[in-house]
């Protein structure tokens, strides 16, 4: 148990910190995983045919559960709620970026916060159990 509270406290550090730094500091600028041919978060929503308005939508909920998965390492309970959000939002980016047929490089980040997601609901869902 001690080493899965150990693995649960540096996934949701990783997945937290990777998460707000697309999102707030890596708004503006190329990465060779925006979707399509974007150049920056606006023009990537754009190529999957979404409004500005779902992206910040989006943004800020990415970011709340960033926060919560941290708050979480605190308040199990949290991360539940948390892991499960995040989890859903990455379903979603996986499923805008097959919708424009990007290649797998371009999904890689979201697939693999989506196994950190779901790895910190169950692992948060079993301390819960034996606290």
């Amino acid at each position: 148990m001690f080493m899965l509270r150990i693995l649960y406290i540096c996934v949701s550090f990783l997945v937290s910190i990777l998460v707000t730094n697309v999102w707030l500091f890596r708004f503006n600028k190329e990465t060779p995983y925006r979707g399509g041919n974007a150049t920056n978060m606006i023009e990537e929503f754009a190529a999957y045919g979404l409004d500005i308005n779902i992206m910040y939508l989006v943004g800020t909920l990415k970011v709340i559960a960033s926060i919560g998965l941290i708050v979480g390492l605190l308040k199990t309970k949290i991360s539940v709620y948390s892991s499960l959000l995040m989890a859903i939002l990455m379903t979603g980016a996986i499923y805008f970026h097959f919708k424009i047929s990007d290649p797998a490089i371009k999904y890689l980040p979201s697939v693999l916060m989506l196994l950190c997601s779901i790895f910190i609901y169950f692992s948060s869902k079993r301390i819960l159990k034996t606290n």
